[in-house]
């Protein structure tokens, strides 16, 4: 359940549809659908909130998130689905609908581009149908390094994104968690309507929990090659010969375009201690997932948007050390945190880095600090707020 209040008694106000990827599938933009849906219940804004959501794994894990409160879930669409978008105006028929939100990356649907471009054709046809609809877009691919990230990148794929893009842009509204794409869809595409909202927190900012006791790393993550966490653990061989207490939890499951990526990368190692492997994590167990650790890590090669990671590592009063990448120090600048950068793909600093904050108790308090108050404007619920109030005034036209 998502931290804060209930769920507040629903008045006369619109009712919500919401598409996006939704747990217990894991991914960034499905666990930001998550906590937004249970956020804008409890403004008690809306009269209904209905998520159509991808299909559940059936790998087992359908119980580490149950629906929050105040939300109705329908697993309607499958990932890889060239019929995806036909699926969903189907079920939108049904649903009837004041507004839709659409909770979108560029390969939500798939790791079939035709399944992709089909499905974000969505908002446009929406649109047309005078169904009022506000998108978010988490990335854009004339920003990233598309191979680390194990797509295609010749001409006609990116021709093909940049479709996408401009279909995305047919929406009502445009929701943006960088700034910096925002002025670049802006700049690139002669649009005004786009809105930035920081990414903020997944909860609400409070006090957290005294420092770990012991010098625990975390890396919060999907597993891929693009997540750098070969370099990850060829640094921390270096940091146990110097810190020989210092153990390292990996938590999350496999991306899902690199199904059995983290069974390969286990059976690599030769039973290295100090180390820890765990899946997904149901949400009640996140806090103390975070609690548990002095220090977080993100050893990234690539990104695609404001990283959420970084996000609640601050919210939860934990350090980072962080690859210097592009989006993760603009996620930095626009939220005013600090963070200890390192060389993306560099594991020998990546070990000094890490070796020195955790031998360094005044360093982590005082990044704690200063994070922990760069995030509190930045919290779930007002987040939840800009949300309700553009949906609210998309759905009255």
């Amino acid at each position: 359940m998502p931290a804060g209040r209930p769920p507040a008694p629903p008045r006369a106000g619109p009712r919500l549809a919401v598409i996006s990827p939704f747990p217990p599938n894991f991914s960034g933009v499905g666990q930001y659908g998550w906590h937004l849906a249970g956020g804008l219940a409890r403004t008690g804004c809306f009269r209904s909130i209905t998520v159509l959501a991808d299909a559940a794994p059936t790998n087992g894990a359908g119980a580490v998130h149950a629906a929050p409160p105040g939300v109705t879930v329908r697993r309607v669409w499958r990932r890889d689905d060239p019929h995806a978008a036909f699926v969903l105006w189907k079920a939108l028929e049904a649903e009837r609908p004041d507004v839709v939100w659409m909770n979108a990356g560029l390969t939500i649907f798939g790791r079939s581009h035709a399944a992709n471009f089909a499905g974000l054709t969505l908002p446009a046809l929406l649109r047309r149908g005078g169904l009022p609809v506000v998108v978010t877009l988490h990335e854009l691919a004339e920003t990233v390094h598309l191979p680390a990230l194990g797509l295609r990148n010749g001409p006609v794929v990116q021709w093909g994104a940049r479709q996408a893009v401009r279909l995305l842009l047919q929406a009502d509204a445009v929701v943006v968690t960088l700034r910096r794409y925002a002025e670049r869809l802006e700049r690139g595409y002669g649009v005004r309507h786009v809105h930035h909202f920081p990414h903020g927190a997944f909860a609400e900012v409070e006090a957290p929990a005294p420092p770990a006791p012991s010098p625990e790393i975390l890396c919060f993550t999907s597993l891929a090659p693009h997540r750098g966490l070969a370099i990850l653990l060829e640094a921390f061989r270096l940091v146990r010969a110097r810190l020989p207490a210092a153990t390292l939890t990996i938590a999350g499951e496999d991306h899902p375009r690199f199904p059995g990526y983290g069974a390969r990368l286990r059976a690599s190692l030769d039973g290295q201690a100090g180390l820890r492997w765990l899946g997904a994590q149901p949400e009640a167990e996140v806090r103390a997932l975070f609690d548990a650790a002095r220090v977080v890590v993100l050893p990234y090669l690539a990104t695609t948007g404001a990283s959420s990671v970084l996000s609640r590592a601050a919210a939860h009063g934990r350090p980072t050390v962080a690859s210097d990448l592009p989006e993760l120090r603009a996620t930095s600048q626009e939220a005013g945190l600090r963070v200890v950068w390192t060389p993306a793909g560099d594991a020998q600093a990546l070990a000094q880095a890490l070796s020195d904050l955790l031998a360094d108790p005044e360093r982590q308090a005082e990044l704690a600090r200063h994070n922990l108050d760069a995030m509190r404007p930045l919290a779930l619920s007002a987040t939840s707020r800009r949300y309700a109030d553009l949906l609210a005034q998309v759905a009255g036209g």
